[in-house]
């Protein structure tokens, strides 16, 4: 079975600006590790021009040394492999990084004259049929390893609330592409005034049609307005998305649920309410970290 990594979303959006800008870039991609390692196989970020770094590969010890090996393989237009090896010794290339792992890394060119291949080919092919099998040469000699690459993960976010900006902040840190629905022209304005994500004003009784529902991997409900959220949940039970987080406390969930009738049974487990992991503190910052982490625990997997 081929390994799955994730592409998030800031690196391609950081992919595009640099395409639409025709400068030079290099991806760089963990094609094994052993030992401990800050990355796992099927990791990958960019490096500019410039040596700076779209993603870590490490805690950011190793991030200078890889920005000379793109540079190399910009300046060149073939790729490089890199090989670190931190097991043996406390003060690799004097940081002590003490990490006691090893990564092989291909560091490939990705510039303007070769059309910003093979990543073009591979974004546009994840557009069309949701995964590609990329293959990748794993020595200079022969030889190639497949990943296979997904796209970043889908959230939709209904409500546009000032409670929202934080939790958007989070998922785009994570990585994850986030689309914000909201029927006030108001909250929608100043949202879109901090964040940079999908952010539509769609009237509650259109939602559903204005968007493709099934295509989102999780929902968070949190209009803070019952109507709404009452239409929403509604709605979403029809849908196939397998977790619906609904923001409040239980009586208020309770309450949206016996209104919706029959709807109810057909979110079943996939209702989840109080959303977030409960980790402790207050405010909308400290909301929105526990509703990222419950998201991050189940999209991992674990949840």
């Amino acid at each position: 079975m081929k390994q799955t990594t994730r592409l998030p979303q800031h690196l391609i959006e950081r992919f595009s600006e640099y395409v639409e800008q025709r400068r030079s870039i290099a991806l760089a991609t963990v094609l094994s590790t052993e030992g401990s390692t800050y990355s796992k196989s099927g990791n990958q970020i960019l490096i500019s021009d410039e040596g700076r770094c779209h993603g870590l590969v490490s805690g950011g010890c190793l991030e200078n040394d890889l920005a000379e090996w793109s540079a190399r393989a910009i300046a060149s237009g073939t790729p490089e492999w890199v090989d670190y090896d931190l097991r043996s010794d406390d003060d690799v290339f004097g940081l002590g990084v003490g990490c006691e792992g090893a990564m092989r890394i291909l560091v490939q060119p990705l510039l303007a004259e070769t059309g910003y291949e093979p990543l073009r080919s591979w974004l546009t092919q994840l557009d069309e049929t949701g995964d590609v099998d990329a293959r990748f040469p794993s020595r200079a000699d022969g030889g190639e390893i497949t990943f296979r690459l997904s796209g970043p993960r889908n959230v939709l976010v209904l409500g546009a609330g000032q409670d929202a900006e934080p939790l958007v902040g989070f998922c785009r840190a994570l990585g994850w592409r986030v689309t914000v629905v909201d029927h006030r022209p108001a909250y929608v304005s100043r949202l879109r005034e901090s964040q940079d994500c999908a952010i539509l004003c769609v009237p509650v009784d259109d939602f559903s049609a204005a968007l493709e529902l099934d295509g989102f991997d999780a929902v968070i409900v949190m209009s803070h307005h019952l109507a709404s959220d009452r239409q929403y949940l509604k709605c979403l039970a029809e849908s196939s998305i397998g977790f619906i987080g609904l923001l409040g406390p239980p009586h208020r969930r309770d309450r949206l649920l016996g209104e919706i009738g029959a709807s109810r049974e057909q979110l079943a487990d996939r209702l989840r309410s109080p959303v977030g992991r409960r980790i402790g503190g207050r405010g909308p910052e400290a909301i929105a970290l526990e509703i990222a982490a419950e998201l991050q625990e189940y999209f991992s997997g674990t949840g």
